[in-house]
């Protein structure tokens, strides 16, 4: 059968835009790395592909919320290191204050030094995080949360009963820090009642003014000891279950990530090869049809 001179030109040529769609879809894909482009190109593995980007996405957030949840953390338990150091210093002066043997020298020298870990403990409890919010406010972050009031001699919280809390993982959350009305506000005393420890200060002092301290003032002290302890084991804790699910996440996040590899990414040395298979093929092709597009009859005739 005789191909006609049209419809043989017509078939060189679309042979030839064929292998130019198909080394511009080559270079796509190396370009990008990735060989699914476009929904068109694998419906089920495109869906995947999103599906596990949004994945990806997630954990990038909940990465950051790791972080800051890690750093507000540690800097809480530092924090909280320093102030147990003040109230066992605090406990060890209470125990000298109650000597009957300390004159009015040696007991004003011991509630001088109580003030001034009283006025520590406040600038601790005044701590800031990285992004300068305070840390022990509760939801107030931008509102100092301990101040002196000077009508009553008095130290006042000025946050709320809020903690900031952050998710760390899917469905998991944890709070960054405690907040300073339950660390320096509620001091368990005798099991069914609370005092702050700037109060339990303030007390030893006024009875330093007078005499020696009170049994009471020694056992509210000694309370105030396990009540940081306490504090210090529940941001251990928080801490604990960060890096738990910081390790997780880790985990999860190669997984996804190789998952996605294998499924979108391109075979650049398999792709390298049938590139230049198919320029030489357009090439050839573009050739002989070169030739043969100069022929004309009379070069037949002869």
């Amino acid at each position: 059968m005789q191909i006609g001179t049209k419809q043989f030109y017509q078939s060189q040529l679309t042979g030839m835009s064929d292998l130019q769609t198909k080394i511009g879809r080559i270079q796509e894909e190396v370009s990008a790395g990735k060989k699914i482009l476009n929904p068109s190109d694998d419906p089920g593995a495109y869906t995947v592909v999103e599906r596990l980007n949004q994945s990806i996405s997630s954990m990038d957030q909940y990465n950051r919320n790791i972080g800051m949840a890690k750093s507000r953390l540690s800097q809480e338990d530092s924090v909280l290191a320093s102030v147990s150091n003040i109230i066992a210093r605090l406990n060890e002066l209470g125990v000298q204050g109650a000597n009957s043997t300390n004159d009015d020298v040696a007991r004003g020298a011991i509630a001088t030094e109580m003030d001034q870990l009283s006025q520590q403990l406040v600038a601790l409890g005044n701590s800031v995080d990285a992004n300068g919010d305070y840390l022990f406010a509760g939801y107030k972050g931008n509102v100092p949360p301990f101040s002196v009031d000077k009508g009553i001699e008095k130290v006042v919280y000025n946050g709320d009963t809020g903690r900031k809390d952050v998710e760390i993982a899917k469905g998991v959350s944890t709070p960054t820090s405690s907040n300073g009305l339950e660390l320096f506000m509620n001091v368990s005393r005798n099991g069914n009642q609370t005092v702050s420890i700037f109060d339990i200060i303030k007390n030893a002092t006024t009875a330093l003014n007078t005499g020696n301290v009170p049994d009471t003032v020694l056992s509210d002290l000694k309370g105030a000891i396990d009540h940081f302890s306490t504090y210090q084991a529940i941001c251990g804790a928080r801490l604990q279950k960060v890096e738990t699910a910081d390790t997780t996440r880790l985990t999860q996040l190669t997984n996804t990530k190789t998952t996605l590899s294998m499924i979108q990414d391109s075979d650049l040395a398999a792709l390298a090869s049938d590139l230049q298979q198919k320029t030489l093929a357009l090439q050839a092709a573009q050739s002989v049809f070169a030739k043969i597009s100069q022929l004309s009859l009379f070069n037949f005739i002869k």
